[in-house]
């Protein structure tokens, strides 16, 4: 079945540009480059991508992986017509397929993890341990003060799965969160080789394909244009593999419902 997906040519841009790529790790606790918060920063409010590289060891990220497909298999998912907004404490996952009309258009499996603390053990430590890090890099990075709470960050899980998995270009509004983390829980060459997350910027169109591999984390401003192109599409989806592109990101409650769909001469 055709599947209808909204990106921008790269015609409209002139120009290609590359992403900062910072080799990282964690230290005493915290993610650490050889770059300063404030160099980081720099970049990013210029409109720079910077990817982090091999922040997460690919062994730790398979381990998140594998223990949110669990999750979501002994798990029922979210019944498609409800809106899960009227919910704010429940962790909840779903199937988005793309038959239903979206403002947004988009074909993932994503989890919402609304509320970490009431998780069992092995999947709330899984991920607890990974986006308390990416917060902490978020606060440091942009000088916010986010908590996981009602009023602060949730997380999101998505799968993007092999035979089309996308996600439409979009925008967010700059303030208040500023900046965007999305960590890769997903091999290249191995788990998917097309479908990368792209940038419209003001150093041209960045289509982070070869560069994003499992344990990095990409740090891009917020109000930047920004899509997943469709994830090996010769093949046929099946919600069933965990083949794909995974990612981990932070995501503003207060924003979510502020995203807004980029169309072509819009």
């Amino acid at each position: 079945m055709a599947r209808r997906s909204v990106f921008l040519t790269n015609s409209s841009v002139q120009e290609t540009a590359v992403p900062v790529l910072i080799e990282a790790s964690i230290e005493d606790g915290a993610i650490r480059s050889r770059l300063q918060d404030s160099e980081i920063a720099a970049l990013v409010s210029a409109g720079k991508i910077v990817i982090l590289k091999n922040v997460f060891a690919p062994e730790r990220a398979i381990e998140l992986r594998a223990a949110a497909t669990r999750w979501w298999n002994n798990t029922a998912a979210f019944p498609h017509g409800q809106s899960p907004s009227g919910l704010p404490t429940l962790n909840y996952h779903r199937i988005d397929d793309g038959k239903i009309a979206s403002s947004l258009p988009h074909v993932f499996h994503q989890i919402c993890f609304n509320s970490l603390e009431t998780l069992d053990e092995e999947i709330r430590e899984k991920v607890g341990s990974v986006v308390s890090l990416m917060r902490d890099l978020q606060n440091r990075v942009a000088g916010t003060n986010f908590d996981f709470d009602l009023s602060g960050l949730r997380v999101k899980v998505l799968r993007y799965p092999a035979g089309g998995g996308y996600l439409s270009e979009h925008e967010h509004p700059l303030e208040p969160q500023r900046i965007g983390l999305i960590a890769s829980l997903s091999r290249i060459g191995t788990d998917f080789v097309s479908g990368g997350t792209t940038f419209r910027t003001p150093f041209g169109f960045v289509d982070t394909n070869e560069h994003h591999d499992i344990g990095d984390i990409i740090i891009f401003r917020y109000d930047l244009a920004h899509a997943v192109r469709p994830v090996d599409q010769q093949q046929q989806i099946d919600w069933d593999s965990d083949a794909g592109k995974w990612s981990v990101l932070l995501e503003l409650r207060e924003t979510h419902g502020q995203s807004v769909a980029k169309m072509e001469n819009a």
